[in-house]
């Protein structure tokens, strides 16, 4: 079930009322994931990424470029974040 947070989030993003527009998002890390270059194709790094949750907005990032989890993955491992890779 949504938190209330998500809902009242997804409310003003209809409204074309984001409240993350004018100040921007205020990351929390919530979590994280294995690296996402880490398959049988790949020679990911090995690493793990944090996983970050907007606490304004409830947006989540799972590491797209711009966002703080690929700024991670670039200046922790230096692996996908430096290659462009995702």
């Amino acid at each position: 079930m949504a938190s209330l947070t998500t809902l009242i989030a997804e409310a003003r993003a209809l409204a074309n009322d984001h409240p993350c527009t004018t100040v921007g998002h205020e990351w929390v890390t919530e979590g994280g994931r294995s690296c996402p270059r880490a398959t049988d194709l790949d020679d990911g790094c090995g690493g793990s990424q944090a996983v970050y949750r907007c606490t304004r907005c409830g947006g989540y990032d799972y590491g797209e470029p711009g966002g703080p989890g690929h700024a991670d993955c670039a200046t922790r491992y230096g692996c996908g974040g430096k290659l462009g890779l995702f």
